[in-house]
């Protein structure tokens, strides 16, 4: 294998690494939980936001807006948020203001944590989210 193939191949591997790698800080506590939004190509390109308890989080003016393709509430990968405890759940809206204008399918909620949104017909028709937990 030639140097410029070894080295692109060490920087795709670290990229991808980085890409997704979790931070130092709790996923989810009582005040906010962390959502991570992935781009097409799904779990390649992504975006973690910390959403807090009943605020909203508008994706505008972020490279992320209208890309988003699938999401994980509460980790950075699958096995962390099948492993969570909590009873965090997040509305996913198509308008930048949480706010739903009263008609059909234009807002989204879950509460599991993994999903593709394609399936559900909301691939890229994410703009904003607000997320809740409930209180004990």
């Amino acid at each position: 294998m030639s140097r410029f193939a070894t080295f692109a191949l060490s920087l795709l591997c670290l990229g991808s690494g980085v890409l997704a790698a979790p931070d130092d800080t709790p996923y989810a506590n009582e005040a906010r939980v962390k959502v991570y939004l992935f781009a097409q190509p799904a779990f390649y390109s992504q975006v973690a936001v910390d959403a807090y308890k009943h605020a909203c989080v508008s994706l505008d003016n972020n490279l992320i807006d209208g890309l988003v393709q699938s999401f994980l509430i509460g980790g950075y990968d699958i096995p962390t948020v099948y492993n969570r405890r909590d009873d965090w759940y997040c509305h996913f809206y198509q308008s930048y203001d949480c706010s739903n204008d009263g008609t059909a399918n234009t807002t989204l909620t879950f509460s599991d944590g993994v999903n593709y949104l394609g399936s559900a017909g909301w691939n890229g028709r994410i703009h904003s989210l607000r997320c809740l937990v409930e209180d004990v």
